[in-house]
């Protein structure tokens, strides 16, 4: 019987930084930050276009996508570090996807994934400031 190590879904999570995108005619690849999630034991590219937000518990950060929550075993900061800058931390447990931005009020945000997120007191004028200059740039 051969010797095989099975590792805990804990493990088994990590986050990886790859990609490419084919970007218009003439074949160049557009770099399109990832996150590797295992889900069932099977390895899932997630895009940073996909993501609407991260929610840090602890040393370890859930993944909001639209429809579905994946855990990664990294800390909010890393994962945020690996992605694109269209990623603002709001919170000291949330970042969000500037992009999926539905609506806003002073004092919380609307995801296109249907969730509410809290900004943090110290935070609000910078924020706020951070996505007028977005919208202004779009």
């Amino acid at each position: 019987m051969k010797n095989q190590s099975v590792l805990s879904p804990m493990q088994n999570l990590s986050i990886m930084s790859s990609g490419g995108a084919p970007s218009g005619s003439t074949g160049e690849m557009k770099h399109v930050p990832t996150i590797t999630v295992y889900k069932f034991g099977k390895a899932i590219s997630v895009k940073s276009s996909d993501i609407t937000c991260l929610e840090g518990v602890g040393n370890y950060t859930f993944v909001y996508t639209r429809h579905e929550k994946h855990l990664v075993s990294k800390c909010l900061k890393e994962v945020q570090d690996e992605l694109s800058s269209d990623f603002l931390r709001i919170h000291k447990s949330y970042s969000i996807n500037a992009r999926h931005i539905t609506s806003r009020w002073p004092d919380y945000i609307h995801l296109s994934c249907g969730k509410v997120i809290p900004i943090a007191r110290r935070r609000i004028r910078e924020t706020h400031e951070i996505l007028g200059r977005m919208a202004l740039s779009a």
